[in-house]
């Protein structure tokens, strides 16, 4: 039986890279301050805890150094050395935490102990104090309930048992071990703020880790958005140079090799229309002149689109000067009157007569808003009106412009069409050449302005021309 191999995908795999190294990094710091925390206050308790019992040893060690002889620990007489081990639990209780003592001879006898019915007695299953015979200060943190305990179950619980092993005077021999009760309550509250400064302070330096990387990832990662941005303009850019180059090639070899032939055409069809002055017949002579008359429109519309691709092709090197942007729409929209009324189609003005001069380059601001408000007619149905309006604004953080509105009452065009209207040869219109917008677009671009479209106020398109002043 073939089991299908299990597909595991990752829930961040279509991430950005600023979420993804942001969850990432969240869990990997969190993890490493949770194991930072608790191996560092896991050290700390071990250290204090050993300091603890160290100090208590030294000082049982001390005081019965003070008081005591070797002998004292071997002695038969247990009622003789009594008194010195009472002044012994009298200054030991005198450190506040030492609660009770027992002292063990060699055997592992009792031989004094506050609680008198211990004394003498000796447990087999003592295993701390078989370890503290070995030499070694132990400790013992389990609950009360070994066999010497029989006595101390209940008022003592909660206490830690600390076993000393005395030594004799060369530190060679154990003689004797003092088992100790201390209460150690106070001391691991200690402990547990210690635990707990740890804690903050990791938490402290983990979050910061985590915001100063968070903060430089997201500007990288920002970086390099902008040098993709930057990459693809490039790219761009270089398709379309190279593009134009070859665009620029073959305008130029066709214009070449029709523009001539289309001059001596037109130029015959003009002299033929002279000569059908002489013809005999009125309406012989008056079809001729229309059919030659649509020859030398036609031809103008070639050698028209010709011009269309040479300028777009070629350079466009501004050279601007002063210019008033309402006088120069005035003479586009008188230029086209004509055509407005043979289309049916009113144009409303809307000019602020207080926007200043802007420096462009004329014949290219006249050729883009032409071509604009060629377009706004074409697309504007027989009724309808196309609407001009200027104006200055401010944009915030950006220098003052001078706006150029150009709207239209028509269908308006498609969102998936907006952007593709400026790319070189892109038209929905059945006789065009899609060199228009775009060629606009480099004349206002080229003088430092910008070109937007949008949705007309009454459904139509609006055209938006920003040019900045000087």
């Amino acid at each position: 039986m073939k089991l299908g191999k299990a597909e595991f995908s990752c829930p961040l795999a279509n991430a950005n890279l600023t979420t993804r190294f942001g969850v990432y990094s969240f869990v990997c710091i969190g993890i490493m301050t949770a194991a930072l925390w608790y191996i560092v206050s896991k050290d700390l308790t071990k250290d204090m805890l050993d300091r603890e019992w160290e100090t208590t040893a030294k000082i049982v060690r001390a005081e019965v150094k003070w008081h005591m002889t070797p002998e004292d620990f071997k002695a038969e007489d247990l009622g003789a050395v009594a008194p010195k081990f009472e002044e012994l639990l009298r200054q030991l209780v005198i450190m506040p935490d030492i609660v009770r003592i027992k002292a063990y001879n060699r055997q592992g006898t009792i031989i004094w102990s506050d609680e008198k019915r211990l004394v003498g007695s000796s447990f087999a299953d003592n295993d701390e104090l078989k370890e503290a015979f070995g030499g070694t200060v132990v400790v013992d943190l389990s609950p009360i309930d070994k066999g010497e305990n029989v006595y101390e179950r209940g008022s003592f619980q909660g206490l830690v048992e600390l076993y000393v092993p005395i030594f004799s005077g060369d530190k060679k021999e154990v003689i004797g071990v003092i088992e100790t009760y201390k209460a150690v309550d106070d001391f691991f509250k200690d402990i547990k703020r210690a635990r707990a400064k740890v804690l903050i302070v990791a938490l402290g330096g983990g979050l910061l880790l985590y915001l100063a990387l968070f903060a430089i990832v997201r500007q990288a990662s920002r970086k390099i958005s902008e040098q993709q941005a930057n990459l693809l303009k490039m790219q761009s850019e270089l398709v379309a140079s190279q593009r134009m180059a070859a665009v620029g090639e073959t305008t130029a070899a066709v214009a070449h090799g029709i523009g001539n032939p289309l001059s001596s055409i037109r130029a015959t069809a003009q002299l033929s229309m002279l000569d059908c002055g002489s013809q005999n017949g009125h309406d012989l002579a008056e079809k001729m002149q229309s059919n030659l008359q649509n020859i030398i429109h036609q031809v103008d519309r070639v050698q028209g689109r010709m011009r269309e691709l040479l300028n777009f092709a070629k350079p466009l090197e501004p050279h601007p000067s002063l210019v008033d942007l309402n006088s120069l729409l005035r003479e586009q929209i008188e230029t086209l009157r004509s055509r407005f009324g043979d289309a049916g189609v009113s144009c409303h003005l809307r000019l602020d007569e207080k926007i200043p001069k802007a420096r462009v380059d004329p014949n290219h601001l006249e050729q883009a808003l032409s071509g604009l408000l060629s377009n706004a007619l074409e697309a504007t149905p027989r009724g309808g009106s196309v609407t001009v309006s200027t104006g200055v604004s401010a944009p915030s953080g950006q220098a003052r412009r001078v706006n150029i509105s150009i709207e239209d009452s028509g269908e308006g065009i498609p969102k998936e069409n907006r952007e593709r209207v400026f790319e070189p040869f892109f038209t929905t219109k059945p006789h065009g050449t899609g060199v228009g917008l775009s060629l606009t677009k480099k004349f206002i671009e080229r003088n430092g302005g910008m070109l937007s479209i949008s949705d007309g106020s009454s459904g139509g398109t609006r055209v938006e021309v920003a040019i900045p002043l000087a």
